[in-house]
């Protein structure tokens, strides 16, 4: 977009908060790659299942005993967790004041749609949860609650202390749950960028990104794209382009788009970029289009 554009700082503090999350999401995931648990278990990361609605697990563990569900928070400043409303307030050393949901209501939520999500599939175990601050450094103020607000280095404390009597799943039933986990996972469909956002398309810059100077408009030749800024090539540089495409205007790109998003000019061409590509396609000769596959595997350990 235009340097000046009104919607860049929204999107560079948005931008902002999601790498915050990720990296607090990386924190948890270095406890679970150093610890060793002795008992059967698996660890899901960034899980989407859909119960009576879709919804999203940072961590998941579980076990033949139960499961545990973790919310893992990155946000700076004072923060105060209230009951009624359940918000989050968060207010930084400036004296800024912004309201967040709140994660104990989240992670509750989140524990009964698992719940419900077992039992439909017959199976039943205790599910626990726990909101995790991926620094020391954070401060938080909670209300009354069972719900225990952990930093990373006390969960394999947390776990250990959870009651592990007769496992209530067998070895081929625990199984066969953990690979209708990883099956049940969808990957997150975000809401196209240009919408959630009012950013007209005509102010989106096209062309084919170079991967290796960041020059928007690289020249497609027979062999692949040329960048007329560095004269890197590239053989795939498209597919960049058409992903990032699809999160910006989501819906199906017809190859009207993809010639005018690339910057080419004949429709065999951008036909053999787009079935290139794994994507879905719908309709026939003028009226097909392609649209994401929007399914892979959650990051598992077992």
């Amino acid at each position: 977009m235009p340097v000046h554009h009104e919607a860049i700082p929204v999107l560079r503090s948005k931008y902002a908060a999601v790498q915050a999350g990720f990296g607090g999401e990386q924190e948890l995931d270095k406890v679970f790659e150093s610890y060793a648990f002795s008992m059967k278990h698996g660890i899901f990361h960034d899980l989407s299942l859909a119960s009576s609605t879709n919804f999203q697990v940072d961590t998941l563990f579980i076990t033949p005993w139960y499961a545990v569900l973790f919310e893992v928070k990155n946000i700076a400043g004072e923060l105060t967790v209230t009951e009624n409303p359940p918000q989050m307030i968060r207010v930084l050393d400036s004296g800024q004041v912004s309201g967040f949901k709140s994660p104990i209501a989240q992670l509750e939520s989140n524990c009964e749609l698992f719940q419900d999500w077992l039992y439909s599939r017959d199976l039943s175990l205790p599910v626990y949860g726990a909101v995790v601050l991926a620094y020391a450094s954070q401060r938080i103020e909670v209300f009354d609650t069972k719900i225990p607000v952990l930093f990373p280095s006390a969960v394999p404390t947390f776990i250990r202390k959870l009651p592990t009597t007769s496992p209530l799943l067998d070895d081929e039933t625990f199984a066969t749950l953990l690979a209708q986990l990883n099956s049940g996972h969808r990957f997150f469909i975000p809401s196209p960028i240009c919408e959630t956002y009012s950013i007209r398309r005509s102010d989106i810059r096209t062309g084919v990104i170079c991967p290796g100077c960041g020059f928007i408009g690289m020249e497609k030749y027979m062999g692949g794209w040329r960048c007329l800024s560095c004269e890197g090539r590239s053989r795939d540089a498209h597919q960049q382009a058409i992903r990032d495409w699809f999160l910006l205007f989501g819906g199906g790109m017809r190859n009207k788009d993809c010639r005018e998003f690339l910057r080419v000019d004949r429709q065999q061409t951008a036909h053999r970029l787009l079935a290139s590509m794994d994507l879905e396609v719908e309709g026939a000769k003028r009226n097909r289009s392609y649209t994401l596959k929007f399914h892979m595997e959650s990051k598992k350990r077992t």
